[in-house]
């Protein structure tokens, strides 16, 4: 199984990913990759901006490049396309999300052959995921937050636990992390436990946060605390809320507190 990219005709002016096959006196041949292997045609005036005597100091067969849909006639089977007419930054765009429409693909491919499903379930769920412009992230979040990233989506809940357990055992989920250093300080006696105390209850409130935590000495009476998750939004509120907390635990156990300036 094979999960299809884009439309079989790419629309006037579209970005496509396309792959040189023939280069000729007057131009070069490509095969669309975004477009079920369409082929296409680049006349040497669209190749760049200036005169253009040698095309392969610009391309070669065999690579992979982004150009622009410029003249497009399902009738008589032609697509005309263009390189001088994509920018640096569109070229990047489009290749960084091609890279993830192809990872996507793979990822579904090998999902619908574990599961050995039949191709009218197996193209309801592509449906579902590809209404999304980008169904890998998709993916990701229901790797991270689980099958309801993808029921919400209207997807079976069967289907959608077992597409999250997948994704979840093969699909890299981006993590976030912040730290913040400060200093306890106390001139009590048995200040050493208090302190110990202190950097307890501080990790016990980041458990209860369910973020990846550490809490260390640096170099007394230099301490540190570390978190890490997958939402980013977790650890700013976090690192808002950690100061307050300080102040709070250094207050109740009589202890002197400095926070990082930075």
């Amino acid at each position: 199984m094979s999960v299809t990219l884009g439309s079989e005709w790419p629309s006037q002016d579209e970005l496509v990913i396309a792959v040189v096959t023939e280069i000729l006196d007057h131009g070069a041949y490509v095969k669309l990759e975004s477009h079920g292997g369409k082929k296409g045609y680049l006349p040497i005036s669209e190749i760049s901006q200036g005169w253009v005597t040698d095309i392969r100091r610009f391309i070669n067969p065999g690579q992979r490049v982004v150009l622009r849909a410029i003249r497009v006639n399902p009738q008589k089977g032609q697509i005309d396309l263009s390189l001088k007419r994509v920018t640096p930054s569109e070229r990047n765009a489009m290749l960084k999300a091609w890279k993830r429409r192809r990872k996507f693909s793979k990822i579904m491919e090998e999902f619908s052959n574990e599961l050995k499903l039949q191709s009218e379930e197996r193209n309801k769920i592509l449906s579902i995921l590809m209404s999304n412009p980008d169904p890998l992230g998709v993916l990701e979040r229901a790797a991270s937050e689980g099958p309801n990233a993808l029921e919400s989506l209207g997807m079976d809940s069967s289907i959608a636990q077992k597409l999250a357990e997948y994704t979840k055992r093969i699909v890299k989920v981006k993590e976030y992390s912040g730290k913040l250093e400060f200093q306890l300080q106390t001139s009590k006696k048995g200040g050493a436990n208090l302190i110990m105390d202190a950097l307890i209850e501080l990790e016990n409130f980041l458990n209860s946060k369910n973020v990846r935590n550490r809490v260390y000495v640096v170099a007394a009476p230099r301490y540190a605390c570390e978190i890490v998750s997958e939402k980013p939004k977790s650890i700013n509120t976090l690192l808002k809320e950690i100061p307050a907390k300080l102040k709070d635990i250094a207050a109740r156990l009589g202890l002197k507190l400095t926070l990082d300036s930075t």
